[in-house]
């Protein structure tokens, strides 16, 4: 018996333990038109994928820019040694972009490049040209207008910026030396231009494939320099709006309060108290993070009438996760009653406008 005991204990003790299996990280995927962004952390992915959205709704709807030939891009977010924050090259016939994301004030202007670049890539693969072509001022331009279509207080901030600051030379924004602000202004001047019509797009493009924009400039102007100055100076005078008008930020707060689910039976539409019921999802926890940080950066930009609203729904985001439901349910009927509030408001705008004059 004890030989027998003392075999099964030397069998036991001789016998391998199992290899650990280590699973390896999950990948997560955003499609957009531009590029399929890949990474290991879902709310980066997400956050790169809304740049490229971003863009390639400006070429598209601002511009009118032809669609670029398939394939997408590949968009990885990656931290490697030897590589660039952001870096662009050919891998079997397909652009591939890898960009490093840190968790800083740095991340939105980071990820805005990305997509630029993505985009220049591709345009330059299309033109037969490698992927860097392109001129270093339209990388900064397009990241430019990325960021505000996103942050739309920017282009505000921009122009008073312009206002105060020298005017870089033409060869220095050209070459990549000037600042953003003025790749942004150059740009912005350049497609007012009626003599291009509705074809400002060629310039990205050719741009894109390493055709210097001075042709375009001396088609108009037999002094660049010149032309730049006065059309500078006219286009900071012509300086937007910041804030949009009541019916604009109605309809914005609309869309930021619907959150659209599935939770077996189809997509359903629902708000306020019936979200807190799944806040444990994890798709829920994500969706009011991606929506508190869309608000973070319309807010500055919405109409004074609706201003209470959005910074009551704010309030209710931010502290979705960590107050009570009763909390909850608080903040979110002050919320209704300040966008009663507002509508009231804007209806009384509105006839009053309407109304004729009593002045003969």
């Amino acid at each position: 018996m004890l030989k027998v005991l003392a075999t099964c204990l030397w069998l036991a003790a001789a016998t391998p333990p199992e290899p650990t299996v280590v699973e390896p990280p999950r990948v997560f995927v955003n499609e957009t038109p531009l590029a399929h962004v890949f990474g290991e952390k879902l709310p980066q992915v997400s956050f790169v994928a809304a740049h490229c959205e971003a863009l390639q709704r400006y070429l598209q709807f601002n511009l009118g820019m032809p669609e670029l030939p398939p394939p997408v891009a590949r968009l990885e977010i990656a931290d490697l040694k030897n590589f660039a924050d952001i870096q662009a090259r050919l891998a079997g016939g397909q652009v591939l972009v890898v960009v490093r994301v840190t968790e800083d004030e740095q991340a939105p202007q980071r990820c805005a490049e990305a997509a630029a670049v993505t985009w220049l890539a591709r345009a330059a693969i299309a033109g037969g040209k490698p992927v860097d072509a392109f001129e270093p001022w339209v990388k900064q331009a397009l990241a430019a207008e990325t960021l505000a279509l996103l942050r739309p207080a920017m282009v505000d901030f921009w122009f008073r910026e312009g206002l105060s600051q020298p005017v870089a030379k033409v060869s220095d924004i050209l070459q990549g030396r000037a600042s953003d602000r003025e790749a942004f202004l150059f740009w912005r001047a350049l497609h007012r231009e009626s003599k291009f019509g509705s074809e400002a797009y060629r310039v990205l493009i050719d741009a894109a494939q390493g055709q210097s924009a001075l042709k375009y400039i001396h088609a108009l102007a037999k002094d660049p320099e010149s032309w730049w100055l006065v059309h500078r100076a006219d286009l900071l005078r012509t300086r937007p709006a910041v804030s949009l008008g009541m019916m604009e930020s109605a309809i914005a707060l609309d869309d930021l309060t619907r959150f659209v689910f599935d939770f077996g039976k189809g997509d359903v539409a629902i708000s306020g108290s019936a979200v807190l019921a799944h806040r444990d999802l994890p798709v829920v926890k994500a969706t009011v993070d991606a929506k508190l940080a869309s608000l973070r950066r319309e807010i500055l930009r919405q109409n004074p009438v609706y201003h209470n609203a959005w910074r009551l729904f704010g309030t209710w985001l931010e502290r979705f996760n960590t107050a009570s439901p009763a909390e909850l349910d608080k903040i979110w009927a002050d919320y209704l009653i300040e966008r009663t509030l507002a509508e009231e408001l804007r209806r009384e705008v509105a006839d009053a406008l309407a109304a004729p004059s009593n002045k003969k």
